[in-house]
């Protein structure tokens, strides 16, 4: 949570010690990046993991979505399961936090407890007994299942008398994943109507609303009154700022922060939040990383524009904006119809946004930076056996779990 901080590969859950974690246990990256025994529901559908390396061999063109290496599980440095079950995974998850809260609570301890699940990425699985749950397909069943881990941790609050201690918070990384059809959800009214008359879709991958803009759920009984709702602009970069602040723990102060303290708004419903929110490009169009969609209050300037690839395999025209596209997000939520540009609103907002574009870049020039590359940690091996073909920790030579600390 870190913001500025440069790498030279993607963080997993490898190096969990290295960022302040006495413990982890679950997949090391999203669960599409390996194969199991039984894939869950996909597009394209995947294969399940190979019982000899011929069908990965002979040149043959793999699908998308079917990878050769089995999908890991850890317990901090050892393999537990590989390739790792995504049926039972959510319930193993559950199980785990449930004991590590009774774990703190029986020491009396205070704990920050950080669940990332695999629901609703696909492969989307479930346990047997959520299977035709829902009306809404497997994704309904997907998320059926997400909400059954919620209400088990929030439950075991309750029953260990924890939940006015505790603040839990739910969010999510990104909008769905268009792409996948009937097994990506939906984005609601954000769907970024400019842009699906351009080309493909205003999802995940693009920065759009539609693709950054996810729901957040905070639930604390003694602070925060129930049933509300809080149209203040915050980021999952307040989280890290908030929880300090609520630990009454100062942040270090070699380096500035992108996250606001949002304690206040949490406690007495103040609408304050951030006045301007820096979207970086999210696979769609240009580079990654690099800030061209600028939030300033209700209003939202694109310099590019881009389309994700939609279910029906369209994809959206880059476009590079010299003087951005302006859209008031308080009357117009689908992003359909920019601010004119020869109008006195759209002159005075886009001045603002040039002002804070450079505010930025001086922010960034001036700040204390951080390089890290985990590419090679010593214990990043994501197989049990290399001989095995999609490399399994049962039916081996070696014992499980595989230990690489």
């Amino acid at each position: 949570m870190l913001p500025r901080t440069q790498t030279h590969q993607a963080w997993t859950g490898l190096q969990w010690k290295e960022c302040g974690f006495n413990y982890f246990f679950g997949l090391p990256y999203s669960a599409d990046m390996g194969c199991t025994d039984n894939p869950g529901a996909d597009i394209p559908p995947c294969r399940a993991c190979p019982d000899t390396p011929a069908i990965y061999s002979h040149g043959r063109r793999r699908e998308a979505c079917s990878k050769p290496l089995g999908l890991p599980l850890y317990e901090d440095l050892k393999i537990v399961d590989q390739p790792t079950s995504l049926q039972h995974f959510a319930t193993r998850l559950a199980e785990k936090a449930v004991r590590f809260i009774e774990q703190q609570s029986a020491a009396h301890r205070p704990f920050f407890l950080y669940v990332a699940l695999s629901h609703v990425h696909v492969p989307l699985a479930t346990a047997p007994i959520f299977v035709n749950s829902s009306h809404h397909g497997q994704f309904g069943n997907t998320l059926r299942e997400m909400d059954m881990v919620v209400k088990t941790i929030a439950n075991t609050l309750s029953r260990l008398h924890l939940e006015n201690d505790t603040l839990l918070w739910f969010t999510s990384d990104n909008g769905p994943w268009s792409e996948k059809c009937q097994f990506s959800g939906n984005s609601g009214p954000f769907v970024g109507k400019w842009q699906q008359m351009q080309g493909g879709t205003a999802t995940k991958k693009t920065t759009w609303e539609g693709g950054h803009r996810v729901p957040g759920f905070v639930y604390w009984p003694t602070h925060i009154r129930p049933n509300q709702t809080n149209d203040a602009l915050l980021s999952t970069l307040d989280i890290f700022p908030t929880l300090l602040s609520l630990a009454n723990v100062s942040l270090p102060s070699n380096r500035q922060y992108d996250g606001l303290d949002v304690h206040s708004i949490l406690h007495t419903g103040s609408s304050v939040g951030h006045k301007v929110l820096f979207h970086p490009n999210s696979g769609a169009g240009g580079n990654i990383g690099a800030i061209e969609t600028i939030r300033l209050g209700q209003y939202k300037a694109y310099y590019r524009t881009a389309g994700a690839t939609a279910c029906d395999g369209s994809e959206g025209v880059e476009k590079q904006h010299s003087e951005p596209l302006l859209f008031a997000l308080n009357r117009d939520r689908s992003e359909g119809f920019p601010v004119p540009q020869s109008s006195e609103e759209y002159y005075t907002i886009t001045k603002q946004v040039h002002a804070a574009l450079q505010a930025l870049q001086q922010d960034i020039e001036s700040d204390n930076t951080t390089r890290a590359d985990y590419a090679r940690a010593p214990h990043a091996k994501p197989c049990c056996n290399f001989q095995l073909p999609c490399c399994r920790c049962h039916n081996s030579k070696l014992k499980s779990p595989c230990d690489y600390s």
